[in-house]
């Protein structure tokens, strides 16, 4: 791992206050126009409500898709990293890859610095391979003030903070995941007026899980002048219980009462994606804390992973009753994530042909 700074930015304050609220709306409609072809490789991950493992999902994607990419390194074919961004203040996703508490991890500093007072923009290259990250942390909690004083002298182009900044390096990946939350409005606005494809995680089959949707529908509404392509390209289910290899009744009466609303919404029934993650709480939970992903996570419980520096095999996870971890368990939670990003993926490549086809017109 290497943290390295970003060349050739910029200014991203420049161009949000040449804007205010005075401003002609062909000026900021320019500027989206410009933008946006740009952004076509970022993905957000957000809900209306809490708790529904959106850092988890957004990590172990990030994951799945930078082996994909790793793969095809190998194979001689070209390749670009993976960059995953975690707006929260919590900064949880440091520990799904083990990186908290670690030498470069100034807990966001250097990202709010970056984003909200166009100082050097930093990433940690190598997290895994072909997979970078952007450290966060409680520093991101002074994120929406700062947006909020933009906003009170430049108006609503003060959204488009991240959007620009993301803009100017999108080229080098192949896929910018951002995860972020539903508490807070100005991180939510940042990323939504960011992305071009949502996922949306939904845990649990009770009315705050529709709720949280429709709060996130209401969300992207709002943002659509700052954002006409940013769409729900799919809602990702995860802690399901699976009998035979299928889902139970749990899961196909809420993928129905969810189906009926889409229709009601004019929203395809296509961001159902077939694929979910089956219920594996614990094993989440002991990936979390051995600081692996769920795919490492699984190479590791059936003495498969390697150390990159030694090249002797990572000795197995153990429960925290000193138990070797089921690697069949570990093995079917990675399974389900690889086939959730398949589809994902597959559905977001399939918007980008559409929006390109527009553009075309």
């Amino acid at each position: 791992m290497e943290l390295v700074a970003v060349d050739g930015l910029s200014s991203r304050l420049n161009v949000i206050r040449s804007f205010s609220d005075m401003s002609e709306p062909d000026e900021l409609n320019a500027l989206v126009r410009q933008l946006r072809p740009r952004l076509r490789n970022v993905i957000g991950t957000t809900i209306g409500k809490g708790g529904e493992g959106k850092t988890t999902v957004t990590a172990n994607l990030a994951y799945v898709l930078a082996q994909a990419e790793k793969e095809r390194a190998d194979q001689g074919l070209p390749a670009k990293p993976v960059l995953y961004i975690e707006l929260d203040s919590n900064g949880n996703g440091r520990l799904n890859f083990g990186v908290r508490g670690l030498p470069f991890d100034d807990n966001g500093l250097s990202f709010v610095d970056a984003l909200t007072d166009d100082k050097e923009f930093q990433v940690v290259e190598g997290v895994r391979p072909y997979l970078d990250m952007v450290m966060s942390g409680s520093h991101n909690a002074d994120i929406p003030t700062a947006v909020t004083k933009l906003h009170d002298k430049h108006g609503v182009a003060s959204y488009l903070l991240l959007a620009i900044l993301l803009a100017q390096i999108s080229h080098k990946y192949r896929w910018i995941l951002l995860d972020f939350s539903p508490g807070d409005k100005m991180i939510q606005r940042l990323g939504l007026a960011a992305c071009t494809h949502l996922l949306a995680p939904m845990k649990g089959s009770d009315n705050a899980v529709i709720e949280g949707l429709g709060t996130l529908a209401s969300l992207v509404r709002q943002i659509r002048r700052l954002n006409s392509e940013v769409s729900i390209a799919s809602l990702v289910f995860l802690g399901y219980q699976r009998r035979n290899d299928e889902p139970t009744s749990q899961l196909i009466n809420l993928r129905e009462k969810i189906g009926l609303l889409l229709d009601q919404a004019g929203i395809t029934r296509e961001v159902l994606v077939d694929a979910y993650i089956r219920d594996g709480e614990t094993t989440a939970n002991l990936a979390r804390n051995h600081g692996m992903p769920a795919g490492e996570f699984a190479q590791a419980a059936a003495g498969l992973l390697v150390d990159d520096e030694t090249g002797e095999p990572v000795e197995r996870p153990r429960d925290e009753n000193g138990r070797l971890v089921d690697p069949q368990r570990a093995v079917d939670i990675a399974t389900d994530y690889t086939h959730v990003a398949k589809q994902v993926i597959e559905r977001i490549r399939h918007r980008n042909q559409e929006l390109q086809e527009a553009d075309a017109a």
